[in-house]
């Protein structure tokens, strides 16, 4: 897939655009860009998706930024994964939040020459949001290519939604997040030093500093697998405060199993979430914790058992 940070950069021909923000990369989204895909090999034209380098929100008012699903680098890799030809992560400035809706699409007609557009059912566009589908099928008539409006998708009756997403992540519930998603939860980042507890413990755990941009599951126990220096582990992954031997930052610590010794400070850690074993406990010694920590472990490789998860 071809990466682009503006649609000037593009240098090919006439294309299928499918257009959306784009957080989570969820199936309904996906849709999105299977269509696009189908319409271009129907045609023998380049696949689009266009989407932004951060969330619009930024710009006006950051302190309402809702958490992310995805990174930056962790959108262009779930869009790649889907086939797409070219992505363009545009910049998202006061400028172009003031386009109007034909001021935005000529933008992107005169540099990504589209035959066809697609778009969600509750897609806006222009200053304010004030496009709306019926805008973009007049004006995809007036500039030249047609615009396909992708039907909501539902599961349970209820749609599948970037919001929706979030709010099962907030409750806990990564089944039903890596359900909405497509894949489980993801958090990435560097392995960090921390309290050393887990040494205490004589069950050494690798410290995640995660991107605080993105959406955490609250506190407590999960079931998750790490990739780490190039190998799969199951996890017993603990997210919190540590009531038990209290002082310091929130954290989420995961506890290998099947690890063999060695440091990974400094290592990219990426950690799958998959189900919450229980919520965050304060126990009596650090003797309790230890047989928790046992337990936890126990759970976890019960659970990728009992689910024939494979590593």
């Amino acid at each position: 897939m071809k990466l682009l940070t503006h649609e000037s950069q593009w240098r090919g021909g006439e294309t299928v655009i499918a257009f959306g923000m784009f957080d989570g990369v969820h199936e309904g989204h996906a849709r999105l860009m299977r269509k696009a895909n189908e319409l271009a090999a129907m045609h023998d034209l380049t696949s689009v998706v266009y989407t932004f380098s951060s969330h619009p929100m930024a710009t006006f008012a950051p302190d309402r930024v809702p958490p992310q699903l995805e990174t930056r680098s962790e959108k262009v890799c779930a869009i790649a994964r889907m086939g797409v030809d070219v992505a363009v992560l545009r910049p998202f400035d006061r400028a172009y939040a003031a386009l109007s809706p034909e001021e935005f699409v000529r933008s992107f007609v005169h540099t990504l020459h589209p035959r066809h557009v697609v778009i969600g059912f509750n897609y806006s566009f222009g200053s304010k949001g004030a496009g709306r589908a019926q805008d973009m099928i007049a004006l995809g008539e007036k500039y030249g290519f047609e615009t396909h409006v992708v039907d909501e998708v539902q599961m349970d009756g209820l749609p599948v939604s970037s919001t929706r997403i979030r709010g099962e992540i907030a409750k806990g519930d990564m089944e039903e997040a890596a359900r909405l998603m497509g894949r489980p939860y993801v958090l990435c980042g560097v392995v960090e030093h921390g309290k050393k507890l887990g040494r205490q413990l004589d069950f050494p755990t690798a410290n995640l500093r995660w991107d605080v941009s993105k959406a955490l599951p609250p506190k407590g126990v999960y079931a998750a697998l790490a990739y780490v220096r190039e190998d799969w582990y199951m996890a017993a992954v603990n997210i919190g405060e540590h009531p038990t031997a209290p002082g310091g930052k929130m954290t989420v610590e995961a506890n290998l199993i099947g690890y063999d010794g060695g440091e990974f400070y400094g290592c990219h850690m990426r950690l799958l979430f998959f189900k919450r074993l229980r919520g965050e406990k304060k126990f009596e010694s650090l003797e309790a914790l230890r047989d928790a920590v046992m337990l936890n472990r126990e759970e976890t490789i019960a659970y990728f058992r009992n689910t024939n998860a494979e590593l």
